[in-house]
């Protein structure tokens, strides 16, 4: 069923606000500012939804009638609202500018809990048993075998005893027991999605480049757009 104005227009308040909080936590330029926006209405919208109520939202905004407005704040509290402004349409704003802040939240979220799962495999590595963390070539070949089949596959670790394995021998021991193969503590409850992946140092590495370059275009895209009042 198509939405009318009113559904619509909540919707789309609804994402700015969304956007907002995202934008607010993750991205920041080079000066620490934060991206933040707000919608505007041309005079002639409140017109709009009396002639056109079956209308969604986005038939006015592709009118002009409605408007995201874009700009910056900062932690001094500065803002540059009403000085350097821009103006982005709704296609815009959801063709481009909500996918593009979805998509760094996503990526560093990822980043953080990639590295706060590298920080754990670490500490729990058998480098503390072998004096000092330094380790000879057998015993670095070793650390990345899965501990069953000896094979250097990609290495699941268990989230309540920190123990690894690589997921093909996971799924074959957990059709068999609910426990942990090497020190058999209890896996109940434990879903795949409960399972950290163990990373690469570079990994890590390339995701933080693949953020900084996402949120550099994003920047850039924001600044191309015409200024209000222009």
């Amino acid at each position: 069923m198509r939405k009318n104005y009113k559904d619509s227009l909540k919707a789309l308040e609804a994402d700015i606000q969304h956007a907002n909080t995202l934008a607010l936590n993750t991205i920041k330029d080079d000066n620490g500012g934060c991206i933040q926006m707000r919608l505007y209405f041309s005079p002639a919208a409140d017109f709009f939804p009396c002639l056109f109520p079956w209308a969604d939202c986005k038939i006015a905004g592709a009118f002009g009638l409605i408007r995201v407005f874009i700009y910056m704040i900062y932690a001094d509290g500065k803002t540059t609202m009403h000085v350097h402004e821009k103006r982005a349409s709704l296609r815009q704003f959801y063709g481009v500018v909500f996918p593009s802040i979805m998509q760094l939240q996503s990526g560093i979220t990822d980043l953080e809990e990639r590295k706060q799962k590298e920080i754990l495999l670490k500490r729990y590595s058998r480098m503390d048993e072998l004096g000092n963390g330094k380790l000879s070539d057998a015993d670095v070949e070793r650390e990345a075998e899965c501990g069953i089949c000896m094979e250097t596959n990609g290495k699941v670790v268990l989230p309540n005893c920190t123990h690894s394995l690589c997921l093909k021998c996971y799924r074959d021991w957990h059709g068999r027991s609910r426990s942990c193969p090497f020190c058999r503590k209890s896996l109940k409850g434990v879903n795949l999605t409960d399972l950290w992946t163990c990373v690469e140092s570079s990994d890590i590495i390339e995701q933080a480049i693949i953020s900084t370059e996402n949120s550099k275009r994003l920047f850039m895209y924001i600044d191309k757009l015409p200024l209000v009042g222009a």
